[in-house]
């Protein structure tokens, strides 16, 4: 990552040119969530390669491969720019990995409240390795690779090496088999006869048009939103209230990789087995959560002491942390397997529009008050996301658990 900003700003890539290659890159990851992740589920590649999902995280690989090979010989914005639209459009990895691991879970066929909380605990681990990714790569790549070559010959054997891991990957049971193990297959329909849901939403993922869905789409889009606004006046106030350089970036995300990978690999695990056992408690441990999102982005957003921003955040991450396990865990349930990458795909495609309007809206309300406004904008999206948890959460997405319990009890 390091180096690669470095060549692109050596060649002269403006705001405006880093702005445009972030939305473009946004634009592609909004069509390319869908598509593969509606691929990953495909049935007439089912068997071979390993199966969809293989074939789709491999494919995944070869496209960052290719972004990699390009941007190591580019000496133009314009290759730049090409090298970044076949890893934005098809490494959709992390929302596949998502899918496979929910295969998984649903084979074990233990869906009773308790189990469903380890589960949860469970995907957290996921986001753990992205996270612990996240502080990894660019700390080894500023201090061990120190040229653009020897990071991008690096990056090239991590690529083969995760290729390697997606071979070893065990392959869940096809759709033949799960039929097989039920009177009848298990198809997931609509459960709201609304014309809203009908036309929010693709017709080609049925799973991502029932009630549960939408609820959670909603509030991730909220909350997307909600953290796009606030960092158009974060990343000022970073710059000009606390004077942050290379070094300051480099131990600021440093410290948000290694929380985010606590939070996501053990803290929410805790809070979820200790708390959330029961839907109840993960719609109260959802409504605290929000509380400190929004309330320590407001909190953080007011100090003038670094000694203060790094546990906020870390309180801040860890409450994003539950979230995104107690989210992933509930829409592994909401689909049957053969729809569970159309579905991550959908939700990663929506949060991928937030990261092109939140700049946006941002900005915007920065016109109205270059702080109050953008500020305000957040503390009313996270006031919704609290008010539709506690008027929503147990009645919609509850309800769609409750019977598949039962079923399998």
């Amino acid at each position: 990552m390091g180096h690669f900003n470095s060549r692109r700003d050596s060649l002269g890539c403006d705001a405006m040119c880093l702005g445009s290659m972030t939305s473009a890159r946004s634009t592609l990851s909004l069509l390319g969530a869908t598509l593969v992740g509606k691929l990953s589920d495909s049935k007439s590649i089912e068997g071979r390669i390993g199966g969809a999902r293989k074939f789709c995280l491999m494919l995944g690989i070869l496209a960052s491969a290719l972004e990699v090979l390009i941007a190591w010989q580019a000496n133009s914005i314009a290759a730049m720019w090409v090298s970044l639209i076949p890893s934005a459009l098809l490494n959709q990895n992390f929302t596949v990995l998502k899918a496979l691991f929910g295969d998984y879970q649903h084979h074990s066929n233990d869906d009773d409240s308790a189990e469903s909380a380890k589960q949860a605990g469970r995907v957290g681990k996921l986001g753990m390795a992205a996270g612990l990714a996240f502080m990894i790569g660019p700390l080894a790549s500023s201090i061990l690779l120190t040229t653009y070559n020897r990071a991008a010959l690096f990056a090239g054997f991590c690529l083969a090496s995760a290729f390697l891991f997606i071979l070893l990957l065990p392959q869940p049971p096809t759709r033949q088999e799960e039929e097989e193990k039920s009177s009848k297959p298990t198809e997931t329909k609509p459960q709201s006869n609304s014309i809203w849901y009908s036309r929010i939403v693709p017709d080609f993922v049925p799973a991502a048009r029932t009630p549960p869905a939408i609820f959670i789409m909603t509030v991730r889009v909220c909350m997307s939103l909600a953290f796009h606004i606030f960092q158009t006046i974060w990343t000022v106030a970073l710059r000009e209230r606390f004077h942050f350089g290379p070094t300051e970036y480099g131990q600021y995300f440093g410290f948000i990789g290694f929380s985010f990978a606590m939070s996501q690999g053990f803290l929410a695990k805790f809070f979820i087995q200790k708390f959330g056992s029961t839907i109840q408690g993960r719609g109260r441990l959802l409504l605290l959560c929000s509380l400190i999102l929004g309330g320590g982005r407001l909190f953080v957003y007011q100090t003038t002491n670094l000694a203060i921003v790094y546990p906020t955040f870390g309180a801040i991450i860890t409450a994003l942390g539950v979230v995104n396990t107690i989210f992933t865990a509930d829409t592994s349930k909401i689909a049957s397997p053969h729809e569970l990458g159309g579905l991550f795909g959908v939700l990663a495609s929506v949060e991928s529009l937030a990261g092109i309007i939140g700049p946006v809206l941002g900005g915007a309300f920065s016109k109205i008050h270059p702080e109050h406004g953008p500020m305000l904008a957040v503390l009313i999206l996270y006031g919704f996301v609290f008010a539709s948890v506690f008027l929503g959460y147990e009645r919609i997405v509850g309800r769609r658990a409750a019977p598949d319990a039962k079923k399998n009890t």
